[in-house]
């Protein structure tokens, strides 16, 4: 259990708005204090609220979408944390079976679960004697309170308004043809509707635009062929980048690594996991 890889913050905002959809090669426990908005996972839109703790895995496009002030726990924990924490009885790799989980919390469950994330705090480790030990029980206190929680529960219903019924088959769209060539014109010219009306309703059904929404998915996906072993420049083709610079340019600028680094990255990562448990869920 030495060096257990996570991050605890508790944000608070007075006018908070998370500027651009993003992802991360590890899981988040997000727990709001206020209720601030939606958040975006994958392609579908799901109200943010207190009471609720949300479940959010590695490889996932989100956004959060705040509306005023917006107070809340993160907790980012590595699938390699997970493994190192679980055993044959308790197995917290399970939390990664999922893109998206949400449980809705009673007062009390709230309560309980808001004072094991202020204890896990508390108890940072400080480089004094005991510190770490206590930081991760801290966080094993949590990880078994929430996960029997988490693993009962599912996505649920997504939020099905006009605009966003409007967007749905775009969405379903892009991510089905992300190797194609993808302009706005030529999205606008398959859905018989206007390159303005396209802009203006996926923004405000999503809260960002065609085109960002397009080279995210594609980083992403790229990521994912990378993760199996596929070479740079087949990744890049197959995530419809049509040129090989540009791709790396583009991977380098969303992901802090070059696609070459990350998969070595992945790959030595990989085989750490699959020595300490003999298996990858």
């Amino acid at each position: 259990m030495n060096n257990v890889e996570f991050h605890l913050q508790l944000n608070h905002n007075e006018t908070w708005n998370m500027s651009r959809l993003h992802f991360h090669d590890h899981f988040e426990l997000l727990l709001p204090l206020t209720t601030p908005g939606n958040i975006f996972v994958n392609d579908q839109v799901y109200p943010l609220r207190r009471g609720t703790l949300y479940l959010i895995g590695e490889n996932t496009l989100h956004r959060t979408m705040a509306t005023g002030f917006h107070a809340r726990y993160v907790l980012h924990i590595s699938r390699k944390a997970l493994v190192e924490l679980s055993t044959p009885q308790t197995d917290f790799t399970q939390l990664a079976q999922d893109s998206f989980r949400r449980a809705t919390l009673n007062g009390e469950e709230m309560t309980e679960i808001i004072e094991l994330f202020q204890a896990l705090e508390r108890n940072k480790n400080d480089g004094s004697f005991g510190s770490d030990i206590r930081q991760t029980v801290a966080l094993l206190n949590l990880l078994i309170r929430v996960a029997p929680t988490l693993n009962a529960a599912t996505a649920g219903e997504s939020i099905r308004n006009k605009d966003f019924l409007r967007v749905a088959p775009i969405l379903d769209y892009i991510r089905d043809n992300l190797a194609e060539p993808l302009t706005l014109d030529q999205i606008a010219n398959q859905f018989y509707i206007s390159k303005h009306y396209l802009c203006r309703v996926f923004k405000a059904a999503t809260g960002f635009s065609v085109m960002e929404y397009i080279i995210y998915s594609r980083v992403l996906r790229a990521r994912q062929l990378l993760q199996e072993g596929v070479s740079v420049q087949q990744a890049g083709e197959r995530s419809g980048f049509s040129d090989n610079s540009h791709f790396i340019r583009t991977f380098g600028h969303l992901t802090g690594l070059t696609p070459g680094r990350y998969a070595k990255e992945y790959q030595s990562s990989d085989q750490i996991l699959l020595q300490g448990n003999g298996t990858r869920t």
